[in-house]
């Protein structure tokens, strides 16, 4: 294997591993978060378990905070676009 197909390889998969991550393993503990600038307009609700790459598009385009929540309604936390810019 060369250098540079090393290279491609390496970061082809953690672009793979990133986008099969779930909600709930980039989000931000609603504890550390600073949710009073949110509203209706700019947030957009997902299950824990989804699949980011389900969502990461229409967030980064609409400019949206998402609310992580659980199977009750529960709020766990939040992913804004700086935590999706590395995904």
């Amino acid at each position: 294997m060369t250098l540079l197909s090393y290279f491609l390889s390496f970061f082809s998969n953690n672009e793979t591993k990133f986008y099969n991550s779930k909600a709930k393993d980039i989000m931000i503990d609603f504890n550390n978060f600073n949710n009073s600038g949110l509203n209706l307009g700019n947030i957009f609700k997902v299950n824990e378990n989804i699949i980011i790459k389900k969502f990461k598009d229409k967030i980064l385009k609409d400019n949206l905070t998402v609310v992580v929540i659980d199977n009750k309604g529960k709020i766990l936390g939040y992913i804004t676009r700086k935590e999706l810019k590395f995904v």
